[in-house]
């Protein structure tokens, strides 16, 4: 799919992206989302030395790669997220291939809308998430419930980041080898084998706010990505495709009416 693209765009078009983007710089001319990409560049991965301050080595990599994004999908041009993304790819990539890395994830791995303006897609997909947790952990979901605790403060940025964000280099890379094979349904399967490694530590919570702390560190450690892979791909079953886009075609139908009706109220 993507090669399809760079044969359709030819030769040069990432370098093209990216000096259309430094002209604009030179001009002066400005534009929100370059700048939030220039404040974002440290906030990336902090703790890497390939970025952790604006002389690191890949940091100009990385201005460069989401600037280049920017003006290729100008619907979305640069939104949370994005920085993570592209970092993890300029670890092991060179920029241009990062940059068509990037495309991939955005435009063909994940569902539509997942980035952008609104994240339709990716608020849905949390509450995909929140029904399979009913669904197979019906404890947890309980206790999530009985403390108003929302699952989706902590889930939203493992998904939208692929567990770059909250989750050690041995961890979320593991995963990106998954979800780089086969997309976004094992984002599903390593969050709820996460979960239910973790079970009986949510479930001792008992306050609010020590659950806050428990899901908010669950990533801070190695896991034995062995085991976890047990648990997302053969306890987690039977987690059939079809009911991943069933709930979420359900989920999205009813975040446009909440939208439309948000939307409405504030018009009278």
């Amino acid at each position: 799919m993507v090669k399809e693209t760079i044969s359709e765009v030819g030769h040069g078009y990432y370098e093209c992206l990216y000096k259309k983007a430094n002209t604009l710089n030179s001009q002066d001319a400005y534009d929100p989302a370059m700048k939030q990409i220039d404040l974002d560049l440290t906030r990336t991965l902090p703790h890497n030395k390939n970025f952790e301050d604006l002389n690191a080595s890949k940091i100009e990599s990385l201005r460069r790669v989401l600037y280049a994004y920017r003006w290729h999908n100008t619907d979305i041009g640069y939104c949370q997220g994005l920085n993570r993304l592209a970092a993890v790819a300029l670890l092991y990539l060179n920029e241009e291939d990062a940059f068509w890395t990037l495309v991939a994830i955005v435009e063909y791995l994940q569902p539509k809308d997942y980035y952008g303006h609104t994240m339709l897609a990716a608020q849905a997909d949390q509450r995909v998430l929140r029904d399979f947790v009913v669904d197979k952990m019906p404890k947890v979901s309980s206790h999530l419930k009985a403390l108003e605790v929302d699952l989706s403060l902590f889930t939203f940025n493992w998904f939208l980041t692929i567990f770059v964000d909250s989750f050690v280099h041995s961890t979320y890379l593991n995963i990106w080898d998954s979800f780089l094979y086969e997309g976004n349904k094992v984002l599903f399967r390593f969050a709820l084998a996460i979960l239910k490694i973790n079970e009986n530590e949510i479930i001792a919570c008992k306050s609010s706010s020590a659950l806050h702390s428990c899901l908010s560190n669950l990533g801070e450690n190695s896991i034995n990505f062995e085991k976890l892979s047990q648990v997302a791909f053969k306890d987690m079953n039977p987690f059939p495709s079809k009911q991943i886009e069933s709930k979420r075609a359900h989920h999205l139908i009813q975040l446009k009416v909440e939208i439309d009706n948000m939307n409405n109220q504030r018009e009278r």
